[in-house]
């Protein structure tokens, strides 16, 4: 199937095919955009997921250091 492109041959939108792409010579940095992308976004998981435990952790010993605190003052 023929797609008539709006770009002249030396150009690249990342919307069309891999074929323009490699055409434009352009296939690599395209595809290393896009890994690095992905690596941005697992990046940022590990960090939203470091925060939640970060939190957990605080509150946790947050909580002991009142129980700590009730215990040594009921005595």
């Amino acid at each position: 199937m023929l797609i008539q492109h709006q770009h002249r041959p030396e150009e690249f939108d990342p919307g069309h095919c891999r074929t323009c792409a490699r055409r434009a010579g352009l296939l690599d940095h395209y595809d290393r955009v896009q890994r690095e992308e992905a690596r941005l976004w697992e990046t940022r998981k590990w960090a939203y997921a470091a925060r939640r435990y970060a939190l957990w952790a605080l509150y946790s010993s947050g909580g002991g250091s009142l129980l700590a605190a009730v215990a040594l003052l009921t005595r």
